[in-house]
């Protein structure tokens, strides 16, 4: 067990004192009461193989202490917009938080102002880190209150410097990108963004599969535990089958399962994810799975007079839209893969779900070490089929 000095004044890992076999035995207890009144049988959750040091996106923003010299920048504390300055963490790849603790040093080295959320004044709002783990690449993202700061050529030139000098020789800058975000908001990225240097995506490997990944792309934050995860929904699909995936988003999923489907389509309300999941397909040469951009509410009732016997969903934390339950309660969709962020809200949905479909299997991963997040797949067969 690993001893943090922000522990337990910083809001990241709630339960970083806890021994890892009683988080995993507290996280099936959550899954066993969320389903108590349904007849399913909760299985061990699946461990993280890499318990420490497991984030590949690392999201912090900017503040102000005039008692550690200004400029701060770590994660919030427990309940709160205070920032706790970080000099060290146990759950980010160590390359990220070396390269944050380089970009605090260059901010104040540029006299760069932070963020100030009641005023809406100063310039640094998030520092946004990614790492493909397959291939080593990393994307550095600054979030600004404005556009394009003069000199950021010289800004990037001595951040790329400051930072290469501190992480792994395996590793290496591809980019780094701004992003702009004027709102006053608790979204963290903004619509536009500036290339200050390198390339605005950086080269994932999961699996068999390639990805191009941005700084608004929809990726699993942790790479050694995604391909369980994934596995456990391919299981699900029989051979030869065909497919919907809802809520697909940038479509790992539906390139993940399309060796064992004839056909797979995505639909995806976010454009931008459709066009990562278009250009995913293409960079694997897949050529069974399509992307459709639009609401699943509204396009799935005409979607399920198409012949599609399996549909995935991996819907947002509040779970699925009434309209889509009533969708697929009443289509002719014989078999449900549910893959949630949200246990509570999964189980309401399959009590909704429970005169038409019933519950083969539930499988809780732990893809948050040392927090309180469960993932959960749930697998679900059409009553009499």
């Amino acid at each position: 067990m690993h001893k943090c000095s922000h522990f337990p004044r910083c809001g990241g890992c709630s339960l970083l004192e806890t021994a890892y076999p009683q988080q995993l035995s507290m996280k099936k207890q959550i899954l066993q009461e969320c389903f108590s009144s349904l007849n399913v049988t909760i299985k061990e959750i699946v461990a993280s193989p890499e318990p420490w040091f497991y984030r590949h996106k690392v999201q912090l923003p900017f503040g102000f202490d005039k008692k550690r010299g200004g400029l701060v920048l770590g994660c919030y504390g427990t309940d709160s917009h205070t920032v706790v300055n970080q000099t060290g963490c146990f759950i980010q790849d160590k390359d990220l938080t070396a390269i944050a603790s380089a970009v605090r040093e260059w901010a104040k080295k540029c006299h760069l102002s932070p963020y100030n959320e009641q005023s809406g004044s100063g310039f640094l709002r998030h520092v946004l880190l990614r790492k493909g783990a397959g291939t080593g690449e990393i994307l550095i993202g600054i979030v600004t209150n404005g556009e394009q700061h003069s000199g950021s050529r010289y800004f990037s030139n001595l951040l790329l410097k400051m930072s290469e000098d501190r992480i792994d020789k395996k590793s290496r800058i591809v980019g780094i990108v701004q992003n702009v975000n004027t709102r006053k908001t608790n979204v963290v990225l903004g619509e536009k963004e500036a290339l200050w240097w390198g390339r605005p995506y950086l080269k994932e490997v999961l699996g068999a599969l390639k990805f191009k990944v941005g700084l608004s792309t929809f990726f699993q934050v942790n790479p050694y535990q995604t391909p369980n995860l994934y596995d456990e929904v391919r299981k699900w699909v029989p051979q030869g089958t065909s497919v919907l995936d809802l809520y697909s988003g940038t479509g790992c999923i539906a390139l993940w399962i399309s060796s064992k489907a004839t056909e797979v389509i995505g639909i995806e309300e976010n454009r931008a994810s459709v066009d990562a999941a278009r250009i995913a397909a293409k960079l694997n040469k897949i050529t069974n799975v399509k992307f459709i951009a639009g609401d699943t509410a509204q396009l799935l009732p005409a979607m399920t007079q198409k012949g599609y016997s399996v549909a995935v969903v991996d819907p947002p934390r509040k779970g699925l839209d009434s309209n889509v339950i009533k969708t697929i309660t009443d289509s002719s969709l014989q078999r449900l893969i549910y893959v949630s962020c949200n246990p509570q809200s999964l189980a309401r949905d399959i009590t909704l779900f429970k005169n038409r479909f019933s519950v083969v299997s539930v499988q809780g991963f732990d893809m948050f070490p040392h927090t309180e997040h469960i993932e959960t797949v749930a697998m679900m067969t059409r009553v009499g089929k």
